[in-house]
């Protein structure tokens, strides 16, 4: 009778709708709260490998790897901690856009971008993944650190006169840094240590050590994971010792370079003469635009509500002044530049999305727009000046100056600001105990007979058996299929037995997925890797308390839980909270202590 009535109940737990479950892994890190786990750094590890492989470098052992990859996953939590911080989201449009505007740069016809992927056999959601946190990182380092940066317009005017105004072939060069950090209010005995260290360095450089290599894995600079790319610059992109680049021959290196963030030793690694561009006249705007966003998650009521909104907002502001739409969009506008008026300064054709440029380039000064929709939200949109520009004036070239004295600032402010970020964060490193390859472990140590079921084979008869609760000798747990502590059973068995769809099914829609996962698929993905990857799992749960929150309603069990497989060992101390919905006993809130 216990058979069939196990039966039953995975019929019944199987048919419904699932959203989210706790990580299964073990920890690496806990960063200001955050759980990095060790499958997310064995990801990192192998992605670094890839690189590193494609750059002809040689792999290093696993410890400087994953140190490396650890690294790189505590850097991008405390990113994401402050973007969610500020406010700073990428929506699935933005990515979209993004994905658009790489295969417009790449030929590509709309769409085609999965094919090429799916060919290389990268995944699509992970690149979507990828490219959305370098937007985030993107717009993030905006916010924090170029925003807080001005160049003056005597700067650029020197700038051009030194460099552009008289238009002749330039040499420019290709650099990668190796840098060695500061900590915050360094004082003088640890700026000598870091001095020594950062000399250390360029001895082992002088006597052949792979340059790529070291960056890659020791570097302290937030791009070291790209060989510390620094970019393409020419003379003037560059200020005080840092100009002795120019001096140095492709392959070669400089000396530790002193800046306010660290020490830089920089290699180039390329050289090319940029020619005089050929630019044509050219028609240049300044507008300003107050941006409604439209939430995700609206209904159609709500889009409706916020568009009737932007409409009443630019009827208001037909022929009014330029500062009074300037002070509305101060008041009203979501997007970045609220604080500013709304004012997008000067664009040309092309630096705007197309929905926006077909509007605006057409507007007379003075002029406010309609509704305009983009993927960002609703726009209305105020062109406040229009002007020709002339190839060389000194207008052509006044933004592109700007951003390259800009990025000459950033080069040195934004090791400094991540800096500041880890040595105000709490971090706690745990341990992975990455043992040897799965296959390699099958080979050396057959299952036992008695591990027949935790590997996952079995008859529908076994399956049966399985979850029945008398089998976890472990764990006393109730044989009533009607009891939390029966579906509680069975989490275990299912997770121990790799039944992914069994597993899932214990989780009610209220279980949400964890911040690092915009959509359940993705999670899902995430948890079907982790589960996977591991073969002979065991889960062991002990000093387990049942606490009554709701009589018949509701439950909470607290336990001690050890996970253990081929690959990993863990401890942990977990909470989950079932409620009891339309009969059925699901869990609504999982959790993990230490």
């Amino acid at each position: 009778m216990i058979r069939n009535m196990v039966i039953g109940l995975m019929a019944l737990v199987c048919n419904t709708q699932v959203v989210y479950a706790e990580r299964l892994d073990a920890i690496a890190a806990v960063v200001n709260g955050d759980v990095i786990t060790c499958f997310e750094v064995e990801t990192e590890m192998q992605s670094l490998k890839d690189q590193l492989r494609q750059s002809g470098v040689p792999i290093p052992s696993g410890s400087a790897l994953y140190e490396r990859a650890l690294d790189s996953r505590i850097q991008r939590t405390l990113q994401n901690h402050e973007a969610q911080t500020l406010g700073i989201r990428i929506t699935p449009a933005e990515v979209d856009a993004a994905m658009a505007d790489v295969e417009k740069r790449n030929n590509l016809q709309a769409g085609q971008l999965s094919e090429v992927l799916q060919a290389q056999g990268i995944d699509i959601e992970t690149y979507r993944d990828t490219l959305k946190a370098r937007i985030l990182n993107g717009r993030l380092v905006n916010a924090v650190v170029r925003s807080k940066l001005s160049v003056s317009d005597e700067a650029k005017r020197e700038y051009y006169r030194k460099h552009l105004k008289d238009p002749k072939p330039v040499r420019e060069v290709r650099t990668s840094q190796m840098f060695v950090a500061l900590p915050a209010d360094a004082d003088a005995e640890i700026v000598e240590q870091k001095r020594a260290e950062a000399e250390v360095y360029y001895q082992r450089f002088l006597a052949g050590e792979n340059f790529l290599s070291t960056v890659t894995l020791e570097s302290d600079a937030p791009n070291a994971s790209e060989g510390g790319d620094m970019g393409w610059v020419s003379k003037g992109g560059v200020k005080g010792a840092f100009a002795q680049i120019f001096d140095v021959p492709v392959g070669g290196i400089t000396p530790p370079i002193r800046s306010a963030g660290g020490f830089h030793i920089v290699k180039v690694m390329d050289e090319r003469v940029r020619k005089p561009e050929n630019i044509q006249p050219y028609e240049e705007v300044r507008a300003r635009h107050i941006l409604l966003q439209i939430p995700e998650s609206a209904d159609l009521d709500t889009q409706v509500k916020i568009r009737q909104r932007a409409e009443k907002i630019a009827e208001e502001m037909q022929n009014t002044s330029d500062e009074a739409f300037a002070v509305r969009a101060k008041e009203l506008s979501q997007g970045p530049s609220a604080t500013r008026g709304g004012d997008l300064g000067w664009f040309k054709r092309g630096q705007m999305v197309s929905a926006f440029d077909e509007v605006v380039f057409d507007m007379q000064p003075g002029e406010t727009s309609g509704v305009v929709e983009t993927q960002f939200g609703l726009h209305v949109i105020r062109l406040v000046e229009k002007r020709r520009v002339e190839p060389n004036a000194y207008e052509a070239h006044q933004e592109r100056i700007g951003q390259l004295l800009l990025e000459t600032e950033m080069q040195q402010e934004v090791p400094r600001w991540m800096n500041s970020l880890k040595s105000k964060a709490k971090i706690e490193k745990k341990s992975c105990d990455f043992k040897v390859d799965v296959q390699e472990k099958v080979a050396e140590s057959p299952a036992k007979e008695s591990d027949s079921l935790v590997i996952g084979q079995l008859t529908d008869t076994a399956n049966a058996d399985m979850y029945s609760a008398a089998s976890h000798e472990d764990m006393a747990v109730e044989e009533d299929t009607s009891k939390p502590s029966f579906t509680l059973g069975v989490w275990k068995q299912a997770w121990q037995n790799k039944d992914l769809d069994v597993y899932l099914s214990l989780y009610d829609d209220k279980h949400s997925p964890d911040s690092r996962f915009s959509s359940f698929a993705k999670w899902k993905a995430y948890k079907t890797q982790v589960i996977g990857k591991h073969q002979n799992i065991r889960v062991e749960i002990s000093n387990m308390i049942e606490e009554v929150i709701t009589p018949e309603l509701r439950v909470q069990f607290s336990f001690d839980q050890h996970f253990e497989s081929d690959s990993m060992d863990d401890n942990d101390r977990k909470i989950i909270v079932m409620e009891k919905l339309e009969g059925t006993w699901k869990i609504v809130s999982e959790r993990t202590v230490k």
